[in-house]
């Protein structure tokens, strides 16, 4: 893999990323194994020709592998280049023809710096506290200085459907405290090697279709078109995050 890491004057920045086509080759094959098993005029379903295949649903294949592929090596190419993203992640100018390089450019807003405080050594919580969790996250805001940049806010409130805020607004100062806990909880969750496993993402998904009233692929689909999955892994992230820290403050205290 190669890529190009680019500042831009907005803040943002561009990784420009070239993966060789090994790389991607088992997912093409896993994509062309689905559509060899679907039927073709003339040919038993699962019988077509490899090639007959690959001309009659070029374009599904070739939209499924942009999209699958990119997603897949997104993380690799951000991990590789040190770079570590908040808020929306966009993948654009997606390029491959089979057999040859696999290009795409990634777009997103490098995590601010800031200093962490000594989370391990927090006094405990009142016993009483009918929301834990929700007083440790206000704690947690109060001792961190970090000044949340205005994209990160932009951002976090056009997916709320709340794009036209203002600064001085309430729901401005909302969005930007979320943001802020956000960003201080995949910290500690970095620093402490706290992850959220896709088993756990599949567990809610299903559990929020049962509650809908609807099949989890389903919801899973609609997910990744409007960009819910990352929000929902950092959602799981954070709650095991403050789960950590809670069982953290009250093992110190005893």
């Amino acid at each position: 893999m190669k890529w190009e890491l680019i500042p831009q004057e907005d803040g943002f920045r561009l990784l420009r990323v070239q993966v060789p086509w090994e790389q991607l080759a088992p997912d093409y094959d896993d994509i062309l194994r689905d559509y060899v098993r679907l039927p073709l005029p003339g040919f038993r379903p699962g019988k077509a020709p490899r090639q007959v295949v690959e001309q009659r649903y070029r374009r599904e294949i070739s939209d499924e592998l942009s999209r699958c592929g990119a997603r897949r090596l997104c993380p690799l190419a951000l991990e590789q280049a040190e770079a570590e993203a908040t808020g929306p992640v966009e993948v654009s100018e997606v390029e491959w023809e089979k057999g040859h390089t696999f290009r795409f450019t990634v777009r997103f807003f490098p995590v601010p710096e800031f200093e962490l405080p000594d989370y391990r050594s927090l006094p405990p919580l009142d016993p009483t506290a009918e929301d834990p969790q929700g007083e440790l996250s206000q704690r947690l805001l109060e001792l961190v200085s970090l000044v949340v940049p205005d994209e990160l806010v932009r951002a976090e409130l056009t997916f709320e459907g709340q794009a036209d805020c203002e600064p001085e607004s309430e729901a401005w100062q909302v969005a930007a405290n979320r943001v802020k806990l956000m960003l201080i909880l995949k910290r500690i969750a970095r620093e402490e090697g706290i992850e959220a496993e896709e088993a756990d993402v599949e567990q809610r998904i299903a559990e929020k279709a049962e509650a809908f009233g609807t099949k989890a692929d389903t919801l899973r689909a609609e997910l990744e078109k409007g960009g819910g999955i990352p929000r929902l892994r950092d959602l799981l992230l954070a709650e095991g995050t403050l789960e950590y820290l809670l069982e953290t403050i009250n093992e110190n205290a005893e």
